[in-house]
């Protein structure tokens, strides 16, 4: 089997296709390939043909399809779609994306947040908490002092931790010193210093984990690491993704720092969550039935 992943340069949607693609190829012995829109050579370069072309990013839509015109194979596609759903081989679309009440179709798979690359095999946790934080969005209202506060709160509740605080791009410039100001027993990270595999070597010998709720990716990718989620205190805008962040919270996936209780601590998550590897097995067993298993 050989994979042809389409990127459109974005790191966040390259991440979910080369998740699915990895899930996919420790199921099936096969190979990939990342092809660039961006360049004039779109497409298979490594062999004659793709089996299976995955996508994301509205940019790609145009070239998934006629690739797999090209090479007569299913197109898969991860997110909601601009064009037409039924014109894609099958979509994996975030639930928050789709119409509460409505019938999926037959070409479409609803996902619990995000694909990612974490893995499937987790190791033993650590006595670890990992906080992270995002920074300004349309989505939640950013309070930098709220912030400071319940990490105080937290770390102060629970020294029986090791406490890691990491930022991002959109965290406020000096967030990350004001929090060393404060003397408490935790190191910081700054995304400038951490490599490409910190954040989810980090998630994976974690055993609790803090968020900013804007980073909804990240709090999918958490809970796919097996972590205890806490979230921090941001005021919500209702809009899609914060009534995703409240639909984990209603199904007691994660646990929204207002009602977060320091003597009983985070609750673990109901199940065990890994959309990445449900959708591969999905997919094998649409298009290659004879090989899945």
């Amino acid at each position: 089997m050989h994979l042809l992943i389409l990127s459109d340069g974005k790191k966040g949607h390259e991440n979910q296709s080369l998740g699915l693609a990895e899930a996919i190829l420790r199921r099936r012995e096969g190979t990939y390939e990342l092809s660039s829109i961006q360049t004039k050579a779109i497409g298979c370069q490594e062999r004659e043909k793709a089996d299976l072309i995955l996508a994301a990013g509205h940019r790609t839509h145009p070239f998934l399809l006629n690739l797999a015109r090209r090479y007569s194979c299913p197109s898969v596609v991860i997110m909601k779609p601009s064009l037409p759903r039924f014109l894609f081989g099958h979509c994996l679309i975030p639930e928050h994306d789709l119409k509460t009440g409505k019938r999926v179709a037959s070409n479409t798979t609803a996902t619990r947040g995000a694909l990612n690359r974490i893995p499937e095999d987790i190791p033993i946790k650590e006595k670890k908490g990992l906080m992270m934080l995002g920074g300004p969005s349309k989505h939640f209202d950013w309070d930098s002092q709220a912030i400071i506060e319940a990490i105080e709160k937290i770390v102060t509740s629970h020294p029986e931790f090791t406490w890691t605080v990491g930022d991002s791009r959109r965290t406020p410039e000096g967030l990350l010193a004001k929090l060393s100001n404060q003397e408490l027993p935790l190191l910081t990270a700054s995304h400038h210093e951490a490599t490409g595999s910190w954040l989810t070597e980090q998630l994976l010998s974690s055993e609790v984990a803090w968020i900013s709720p804007d980073s909804t990716s990240m709090l999918f990718e958490a809970l796919t690491a097996g972590c205890r989620l806490g979230t921090l205190p941001l005021p919500a805008r209702q809009t899609r993704l914060s009534r995703a962040h409240d639909l984990l919270a209603r199904d007691h996936w994660l646990t929204p720092f207002t009602k977060y209780d320091p003597t009983v601590g985070l609750s673990a998550p109901p199940a065990i969550l890994h959309e990445t590897a449900r959708c591969a097995d999905v997919l094998l067993e649409k298009f290659f039935p004879s090989s899945f298993s």
